[in-house]
Order: structure tokens, then sequence, then C-alpha cells
């Protein structure tokens, strides 16, 4: 069986640096998120650094309350303290630029420390956009705290994880998972797509799905039918395609396109009327996302199902249909990803 390849968990201590100017500094810096226990936190891969890590999960309009809890070596004198909740959205093409679209923040007044003290934040404002780690742009959220100091200011900071459930279209599509027909039956009705396809008087085909919109744990059905078949097949696939677009939304956008699973449904050069059923299950895909069609005019991302048949003299034919995938409840965790214990 594949198995779904496993990154790399990213390291989560301070580095030597870090160490030294904290130890240096003289006061440790703790964040601990009310409701939010250790153990229950999402596991989150890095497609552009390679690596993984645990982060806490919130929803979009979910509060980020907690403390940060400040432990002093000493008498730790202070110029304020600045708690925030930060969202951050980065896209990478030749550098990487970075766009800060919101900030929430509470400040405390100069003071000094003696012994343990914590500072409570509750940071209320709805997040617009959810947590999303792509190959050329991502959004990210931090709980940050900053410490004026007479002579440098210290800063540290937790990333926390924001998924989005679209409730409108929870209310509005129809959740196949939940009908008893749904690991047997292909039902055609008013919402199915179809396309003819040709490659002069060689091929020509008509492939069908059920419907264009899916949520992250649906099941794509389909079929493909054979009219003309005078062209050797090798064999043939469907897969599911992502496109990363760079920019405001125009004609100079600069397209990342990645296949994230293709699934093999034929193998051979099929007869004339023949059927080739298409079954694909979203929620075994992993690094699914909902389709974004703009994130604050920086990126958009946009899936297709892919459509490929290979020739045995290694020609490749293709055709693409968009799709528009969204979230419902019960799916608030990264897809492929789980909850686990550190």
């Amino acid at each position: 069986m594949l198995e779904r390849e496993r990154l790399q968990e990213k390291e989560r201590s301070p580095g030597l640096l870090g160490r030294l100017l904290r130890k240096v500094d003289g006061c440790d810096v703790r964040f601990i998120f009310d409701g939010k226990m250790d153990e229950c936190m999402v596991t989150v891969d890095d497609p552009y650094e390679r690596k993984s890590e645990r982060l806490h999960l919130f929803s979009d309009n979910e509060p980020v309350c907690g403390r940060v809890v400040l432990t002093p070596k000493g008498a730790y004198r202070h110029n304020g303290v600045l708690l925030e909740l930060v969202g951050v959205i980065a896209t990478f093409e030749e550098s990487e630029e970075k766009v800060e679209f919101m900030r929430q923040d509470k400040l405390f007044e100069p003071d000094t420390f003696r012994s343990v003290t914590s500072l409570e934040f509750n940071f209320a404002a709805p997040r617009e956009y959810e947590s999303y780690r792509g190959m050329n742009a991502r959004v990210s959220y931090y709980v940050r705290v900053t410490i004026y100091r007479p002579v440098k200011n210290i800063t540290e900071l937790v990333e926390v994880w924001v998924s989005k459930v679209d409730a409108h279209m929870s209310e509005t599509q129809p959740d196949a998972s939940r009908h008893r027909s749904y690991f047997r039956e292909t039902v055609f009705g008013p919402q199915s797509i179809s396309m003819d396809v040709g490659v002069e008087n060689f091929l020509h085909i008509e492939f069908k799905y059920d419907k264009k919109i899916f949520h992250l744990q649906e099941r794509v059905l389909g079929k493909v039918t054979f009219k003309i078949a005078d062209m050797d097949i090798k064999y043939g696939e469907v897969g599911v395609v992502r496109k990363e677009f760079i920019g405001p939304g125009n004609a100079t956008d600069i397209m990342q396109s990645e296949t994230l699973q293709k699934f093999e449904i034929m193998d051979g050069t099929p007869i004339v009327g023949e059927v080739v059923p298409i079954r694909l299950y979203l929620r075994s895909i992993p690094h699914l996302t909902p389709t974004y069609p703009n994130v604050h005019n920086c990126f958009r991302v946009l899936y297709f199902l892919n459509l490929v048949l290979i020739t045995g003299e290694g020609r490749r034919y293709f055709k693409q249909q968009e799709i528009t995938l969204y979230r419902r409840h019960g799916q608030e965790a990264p897809t492929g990803a789980a909850t686990e214990s550190p």
C-alpha cells in the first residue's frame, strides 16, 4: 500500500543564539492558550521547507485567548509589553514578499517584574482568510510578544493554525457522503458536467462528472465514453491539480501547477463505445484545501480534474475541468493531518 510521505518535524526549540540571548536578557517567555491542550494539536506540512510541525488549531471566529508567562531571573525592568495577533501573507517569486493584513494588540504599561508574571490576552477579531501553506504562497497567524527594553527590545512569537468553514456552502450544497448509495451508485443529474474532446479523426471521447462543487471529504464520480478510438492508448489516468496564481488576478499573474495525486483508470486501447468509470475519493489526497478565489489580491488557488491519455509512443493528451472545493463542519483539521500526542 502506498503511504503518504512523512516530512521531517521542524525543530521547535530555539537555536543556540536565541537561548543565549534569552538567558543573558534574564527572562523566559512561554505561551499558554486557554482550552487548547498541548496533546491536541494539528500536524501541518510545509511543502516549501519540506518539514512539518504541530500547531494549535482555531476556527476563523474563535477567540484566540490565553496568557504569556514571563519568568524573570531577578528584577526585570521594561518600558512596556505589547501582545499582538498578526496575520501575514507571504509570496515567493524571485524574492519573498510579505503583507500584513490584520493586527490586534494589547499594550501593558512599563513595570518591573520580580517574580513569575502572567499577561492575559483575548483576540476576538475574525480572521478573513484561513491558514495556508503552498509552494509559492502562505497565510500565517502569529501571537507575538514584544518586551520594550532600555537597550534592546525582545520579541518572541508562536504560530497558530486557523481553519475556516464555509457556512453558506455547507447549508446550500448537498453532502453526497451522507447518502446510502455513496459507495456504489453513480447518479448524473442537473449538476453534472459533460464535455466532448477530440484529436482530429483519431480519438473522440465524452467525459462526464457528477457535479462541480465538492467538500474536502467527498468523492468525485464520473465516466469516460470512447466514441472514436483509432489510436494506440497505453493507459489513462485522472488526477487532481492545484494551481497557485501569484498576483492581483490578471494576465500577468505567475502560475505554479502541482499534481497532488493521480490514479490510473484504464490500461490498453479501448474499443468504440467502451465506458470507463471514474471514482476518486478526495479525503485520500494530502494537502488538499478549499478553493481560494482571491486572497487579499495577493494570490489565488484553483483546483482542476485532469484527464490524461498516454499513447504507446509516449504522447500525452489531456483535458482539465475546474472544480470548486469547500470546507464543511468537521473538516477543520488540514487534509492528511491528524492530532497527535507530543
